[in-house]
């Protein structure tokens, strides 16, 4: 059994395709042949026995050899209007992190906000999600939990000698409520990095996916899902996720009592403790250069011109190029377009430089506000192919029929209520992606919800909304992302530090349909 455990890669990768071998090979029809390819990936993906993105490569081999799809038309899935904005938005997250803007934002937030451990809380939870908004959810938590750590560092309440040599007992309790002022803060943080990716489109991973899956199913609905529709859609949905969370954080840690929940007991000098550190740490920053200010005005450009492309109450500036040929990855890419070619130092700041062996000036030429060295260093190229492996499963999936014969026999739950279903479906894939990684339930799952959607006569959006959103919310495990396990080690939580916290933040959730 050790050795199976030790070896158990290469035992699932080896033995799975034998054991759902007699599938195709006995039914002998397309949906089988495509339930093979299906299945493996799922086992694959879930498994982890290969990486995300080699077995999301899995169709490229098997469709054409099965006589599913071309080669040409698998390999044509791969790369889509989807990917492209996914691209763009990950260069400008990259550029962002380069240059430190949301580490200047979090600091000078976080002045402003005080340091009353509700304030703080709420401050760091809403600066996390906005930031996670726009760059990674690991890159988010991971710039908050070090500011965060040194911060409560001097929110200790502050005691008279004569009350340290009287009351030592008290002392522990001190240090009790410090504990788990840090625990919930680190939780905060954390869930508001997942809160905080549902917002926008480029947010998190499986908001790419359900809008390439919708775009690739149902073409003829044209642009039904762009930043706009999305952000208006989903902004109030994290408002009121991250206040839930704060509230259910605030009661089991911090509890209700005015004079600890608002700080009223801490010292002066406490609160000037903290004002100086974050001071220092932002002077650490230095001031805001030609470069800091080139990045934030791309970035805000970046964000107006999604959000003014084609608004849903106004015609926007791409009814003058008509819609069908531009969309949010043509600005996108654009924006990354400017990185590469505005200097980071104005011009009339450039230095002379030093003189070479021959006593000549030699000038030195700055750099560019994104290199593609760095670009090569940071953006995960594996989730383009996983994007990619999503939209070939999803195209053989149709065109085997296999998502129809799928949708036939799902039939049956045509007598649950669509809120009870859609409410089902979303505590499933919110459990599932406790263990299983968010992309890979979102790629799984939404075609099958496409075709249920389709066989029920329901809308389609009413499940597959509500459940892409809720592959976001892992709360319960260290595994379940990336943002709970950097907080689990850096706080020295235990299991069911997160469990505790996390069961009335998943029964929340999940979204209704709209």
């Amino acid at each position: 059994m050790k050795w199976l455990w030790l070896y158990r890669n290469y035992v699932i990768a080896i033995l799975t395709p034998f054991l759902i071998l007699p599938l195709p090979l006995t039914v002998n029809t397309s949906e089988a042949k495509c339930g093979f390819v299906l299945i493996l990936m799922a086992v694959y993906w879930c498994s982890e026995c290969l990486p995300l993105a080699i077995t999301a490569l899995l169709p490229v081999i098997f469709f054409p050899m099965m006589r599913i799809m071309t080669a040409e038309d698998v390999c044509g899935q791969y790369f889509s209007d989807s990917s492209m904005l996914g691209v763009g938005g990950l260069m400008v997250a990259i550029s962002v992190e380069k240059w430190n803007l949301h580490k200047r934002l979090a600091i000078s937030v976080i002045l402003v906000v005080g340091v009353r451990p509700a304030l703080l809380m709420l401050g760091f939870m809403s600066i996390t999600a906005f930031v996670s908004m726009w760059i990674s959810n690991i890159a988010s938590t991971a710039i908050m939990l070090p500011i965060m750590n040194s911060m409560l560092e001097y929110l200790t309440v502050e005691l008279s000698p004569e009350e340290l040599l009287q009351a030592e007992q008290r002392m522990q309790e001190h240090e009790q409520k410090y504990l788990r002022l840090k625990k919930g803060m680190s939780l905060s943080i954390c869930y508001a990095a997942s809160i905080g990716g549902t917002a926008t489109l480029t947010g998190s991973f499986p908001n790419l996916i359900l809008k390439a899956q919708i775009d690739k199913i149902y073409p003829e609905n044209g642009d039904v899902i762009n930043y706009t529709s999305w952000f208006g859609f989903f902004f109030p949905n994290m408002v009121l996720m991250l206040i839930l969370c704060w509230l259910l954080l605030q009661f089991m840690y911090l509890g209700f009592n005015v004079k600890n929940t608002w700080g009223c007991g801490m010292t002066r000098s406490s609160h000037e403790k903290v004002f100086l550190v974050m001071r220092h740490e932002l002077r650490k920053l230095g001031s805001m250069c030609f470069a800091d200010y080139s990045v934030l005005v791309l970035f805000i450009l970046l964000v107006l011109l999604w959000f003014t492309r084609n608004p849903s109450f106004m015609p926007g500036w791409g009814s003058l190029l008509e819609n069908k040929f531009v969309s949010d990855s043509t600005v996108s890419i654009l924006i990354t377009f400017m990185f590469f070619i505005i200097p980071s130092k104005f011009p009339r700041c450039w230095h002379a430089g030093s003189l070479d062996i021959s006593g000549r000036s030699e000038k030195k030429i700055p750099g560019m506000l994104l290199d593609y060295q760095t670009v090569e260093k940071m953006i995960p190229w594996n989730i383009l192919l996983l994007l990619g492996g999503a939209l070939a499963l999803a195209k053989g999936s149709e065109v085997s029929n296999l998502s129809f014969w799928l949708g036939q026999n799902l039939l049956p739950l045509g007598n649950i209520h669509p809120a009870a279903l859609s409410f089902v479906l979303c505590l499933i894939v919110t459990m599932l992606t406790e263990v299983c990684n968010n992309a890979v339930i979102s790629t799984v799952f939404l075609p099958i919800l496409a075709s249920m959607a389709n066989a029920l006569k329901i809308h389609p959006l009413s499940i597959m909304l509500p459940t892409t959103i809720s592959a976001s919310f892992a709360f319960m495990l260290p595994v379940a992302t990336a943002p709970n396990a950097i907080t689990f080690n850096y706080a020295n939580l235990k299991i069911m530090d997160m469990l505790w916290g996390s069961q009335s933040i998943d029964f929340c959730a999940s979204p209704k349909p709209g």
